[in-house]
């Protein structure tokens, strides 16, 4: 895969910098599998910290009964699980911390058991001194590998799917490549799954679905949030304005060949995320528009 990633960043910056693409035409190939829509909690971080009974409680009347984690909220891994339950949501999957994934894979299993969730996977491997503006580095992607060949025998004997989170900082120029190429040669295919953001690899560039295609039925999960037409592409920060995000089918991404590819690569799950202050008008916008294009 060596430099594939780097043509598919150079195709990816031409045509998103010459404008929207030109959508497909919807076809029930791109329709998304109703029973498979989630949403990452994070969306809802802070109305969560304030009062998580609220704020679940909230979601569960948009209509929402599957979630992803990123943590317990502050909670025992036992008392989250009771949270979820008594607001009739299901978490899927969590986000991890890279140090517990290197230091204590054994934790994770504990609390994956508990709460009773399948996936796991890391969403930020940037060191927490490094900048706002800073990309990552061979160091950087060289410690995820460490990290994830360590716990992996721990995880996939306790049955759990092992994720990694493209974050858009993966696409720094590396050689005759990129840092993707780099992690992906690194990260063992029988172990590590994907978790694909769609905007943030829209953000730094690069064409989402011609990596959909590429990685095919590695990609088993799906962050979908939609970009601003205006909003400046091939940054490798992972990090954005606020004001670049839109509802998903609102903004600049090729939705119905975005979803088609998915299909075809047999993502298994939809987590909606939005990274906005006033995150759940947004959320309420695109489940709306999921379930308008979604199989029963």
């Amino acid at each position: 895969m060596a430099g594939m990633l780097k043509r598919l960043l150079g195709a990816g910056l031409g045509a998103w910098m010459a404008g929207a693409a030109v959508p497909a035409a919807w076809t029930a190939d791109a329709a998304v599998p109703a029973d498979r829509i989630a949403v990452q909690l994070y969306s809802l971080h802070a109305a969560l910290l304030r009062d998580p009974a609220t704020a679940l409680d909230r979601l569960r009347a948009m209509g929402v009964t599957q979630v992803e984690a990123y943590g317990t909220l502050g909670m025992s891994p036992s008392d989250f699980r009771a949270a979820l339950d008594k607001a009739g949501l299901t978490a899927v999957g969590s986000h991890v911390w890279l140090g517990d994934l290197r230091d204590n894979p054994e934790k994770i299993v504990e609390t994956a058991r508990a709460v009773g969730y399948r996936y796991v996977g890391v969403a930020w491997i940037k060191p927490p001194d490094a900048s706002p503006g800073q990309a990552i580095s061979r160091a950087d992607v060289d410690a995820a590998i460490a990290a994830y060949k360590a716990a992996c025998p721990v995880l996939k004997a306790a049955g759990l799917g092992v994720m990694y989170h493209i974050h858009g900082y993966e696409f720094v120029p590396d050689g005759d490549g990129i840092l993707l190429d780099r992690l992906l040669a690194g990260l063992d295919p029988d172990c590590v799954d994907i978790e694909l953001d769609v905007f943030w690899v829209v953000k730094a560039g690069a064409d989402p679905v011609a990596l959909l295609d590429r990685l095919g039925s590695r990609v088993k999960m799906l962050h979908l949030k939609d970009m601003v037409p205006q909003a400046a592409v091939g940054d490798f920060t992972g990090q954005a304005p606020p004001g670049d995000f839109a509802p998903v089918g609102q903004g600049r991404v090729d939705w119905p060949a975005l979803l088609a590819a998915a299909r075809r690569a047999g993502v298994e799950w939809y987590v909606l995320e939005d990274e906005l202050a006033d995150a759940a008008r947004h959320l309420e916008q695109s489940l709306e528009w999921l379930r308008g294009h979604a199989l029963p």
